[in-house]
């Protein structure tokens, strides 16, 4: 399994690659890529998830795993917003809303579902999105919170209206009530759903190239809350997970995978929103996810062979 990570993590990083070659050619511009963003979150993202739901078989096994999911998850950001508070201590002169944001809240649909699909196909999409409800209730009520003190219940709701999340919806109907889409759409939603991989992480690489990269490695601070972001929480969670054999493996580790992911890029918009340090939370999210492409194969593979060991 921690193999599959590495391999995809390589091809992440190749496709990121080919998102900043095109940022920096002037192929794509800044507003090309929040186009290039939108359209993966709000086209391409939704199709993938209704086409995971419509092609995993009904079973009470993935009923009673997506409970499990959405436990684990809730459970899951409680350790990471603790871990956080206490090991991202407030300081005069640190951005330390920003980097508490930065190291508990992560990359999880851009990162997280591809990883998740590579890992487990079509079922690690089902588990993903169940982990991406409870990312939304966390990241649009805490997140807001702790960036802005302010409680922002109409963006909440915008985003339970949002495209992803109405894909969710539709998914879990044709699921539970075991519809099959017909034959020509459903080889439309996998050309679509095909997409999800490369059109993201080339998205993401354009938002990377406008970081300023060199500052970002100049920056010590940067180095410790990435690896409280890619090491200190994993880890946690991988003790936490380790004795929950009662919990499916593959829903563990999908969580692990997701919580693993670098900083999300939701921080940096959200900056720009409210007048905050922009450049800070950008400078994070490119360096957690340049250095995630080894930190998340470490964790995978430290999770599975303490697994083995316990299980011996």
């Amino acid at each position: 399994m921690a193999w599959i990570i590495l391999k995809q993590a390589a091809i992440m990083l190749l496709l990121n690659l080919v998102g900043i070659i095109a940022y920096r050619t002037k192929i794509v511009d800044k507003n090309g890529g929040r186009q290039f963003s939108s359209f993966v979150l709000e086209i391409v993202t939704p199709v993938l998830v209704v086409n995971a739901y419509s092609e995993v078989e009904y079973e009470f096994r993935l009923v009673v795993n997506m409970l499990w999911t959405f436990l684990i998850a809730a459970i899951s950001y409680v350790v990471a917003i603790t871990a956080a508070y206490l090991l991202i201590r407030r300081k005069a002169g640190r951005e330390t809303e920003i980097e508490r944001f930065s190291v508990i809240y992560s990359n999880c649909g851009f990162m997280g579902i591809p990883l998740a699909s590579a890992l487990l196909g079509n079922e690690g999409v089902f588990y993903a999105t169940a982990f991406l409800t409870i990312f939304f209730c966390f990241a649009w009520t805490h997140g807001i919170m702790l960036l802005t003190g302010q409680h922002d219940r109409r963006a909440l709701l915008k985003k339970f209206c949002s495209p992803t999340m109405i894909g969710i919806a539709i998914g879990l109907v044709l699921f539970f009530c075991r519809i099959q889409l017909p034959g020509i759409l459903q080889t439309t939603f996998d050309y679509v759903a095909g997409l999800n991989t490369p059109m993201a992480m080339v998205a993401s690489g354009i938002s990377v190239a406008q970081a300023n990269l060199l500052q970002a490695v100049r920056t010590p601070r940067v180095y410790y809350v990435s690896a409280v972001k890619l090491l200190g929480i994993p880890l946690l969670l991988t003790l936490l997970f380790l004795p929950l054999s009662f919990i499916p493996m593959e829903v563990r580790t999908v969580v692990l995978v997701l919580m693993a992911a670098p900083s999300a890029a939701m921080c940096t918009l959200q900056c720009q929103k409210h007048s905050m340090n922009d450049v800070y939370a950008s400078d994070i999210f490119a360096m957690t996810t340049i250095l995630s492409m080894a930190a998340m194969p470490a964790v995978v593979k430290l999770f599975t062979t303490l697994l083995e060991l316990v299980s011996a």
